[in-house]
């Protein structure tokens, strides 16, 4: 049973993007959600291909997020949800549906979003 324990605020996308290709957020929206999956890594990643013998290297921050939202959300694709001081930008949603066949919850997944 879907029960959200947390609030959430979501930044309602404007349908254009910075020079980044990330979505520029418009409105805020407070709803209710339910963390499944808050999964932060920084994962070594190399800085070019032609790198030298010394194997030059960064780290990558890289998130995977799991959500649940009720059946009367806002947040689309490309919206921006900030959650525990995390903003995630919302990549899918998937309705969830109870056994009787009725729309129970969304499932949110997304990555990280930075705005640098």
């Amino acid at each position: 049973m879907f029960k959200p324990n947390i609030s959430c605020r979501v930044h309602r996308s404007s349908g254009a993007s910075d020079v980044y290709g990330q979505p520029l957020p418009t409105t805020i929206i407070n709803e209710r959600c339910a963390v499944i999956n808050l999964d932060l890594k920084s994962l070594r990643t190399t800085v070019r291909a032609d790198s030298s013998a010394s194997r030059g290297a960064a780290s990558e921050e890289v998130l995977n997020a799991f959500l649940l939202m009720t059946k009367n959300t806002q947040v689309q694709i490309d919206d921006v949800v900030e959650v525990t001081g995390i903003k995630i930008r919302v990549m899918r949603k998937f309705p969830r549906h109870s056994l009787k066949g009725v729309l129970d919850h969304y499932e949110i997944g997304g990555t990280i979003w930075s705005e640098e």
